[in-house]
């Protein structure tokens, strides 16, 4: 499934255009829907860490979706002073229809938090909650498979033209 064009913006107010804006190949989505959830999203944002580490083209973010019509400020100054500098570049609020959002993406509801791995816009992978070893490992398998897949550097490209 491909992933909805929606806008969000940095915690420093920079606008920005998802999936468009994901750099990374393959990018990791961590997505809540309330603050109060940073427990389940720390874990994923440290394995996400470590796979970042250890893969030059993979990245990650955290997106907090909160509904469009909020009048409530995400916290900017009282909440994000408790989060690590890379995880505050890291993190961005998509301003949406909640309900809309999650039923692009086959997300069952908000009482949880989703990891979605990303390859070209297209959601190729999806998790729910806390990320369990089994979860893990099958995303360092497709990385692996990913890295493996990938021309060496030097190595020529394969043409799309005909001839």
């Amino acid at each position: 499934m491909r992933f909805p064009r929606v806008s969000g913006a940095t915690l420093a107010g920079e606008n920005v255009l998802l999936p468009r804006e994901f750099e990374g190949d393959p990018t990791l989505l961590v997505v809540s829907f309330q603050w109060q959830q940073r427990s389940l999203v720390d874990p994923w944002c440290s394995v996400a860490d470590q796979l970042a580490a250890r893969y030059d083209a993979f990245e990650y973010y955290e997106l907090l979706v909160v509904d469009w019509r909020s009048r409530v400020l995400v916290g900017r100054e009282r909440r994000t002073d408790l989060l690590a500098d890379g995880k505050r570049e890291r993190l961005l609020v998509l301003r949406v229809n909640k309900r809309q959002f999650r039923q692009s993406l086959g997300l069952l509801g908000e009482g949880t938090v989703y990891a979605l791995l990303l390859d070209d816009g297209h959601v190729v992978r999806q998790a729910a909650g806390f990320p369990a070893s089994s979860t893990i490992e099958g995303l360092l398998t497709l990385l692996r498979d990913w890295e493996a897949a990938r021309p060496s550097v030097g190595e020529p490209q394969p043409s799309n033209s005909a001839g």
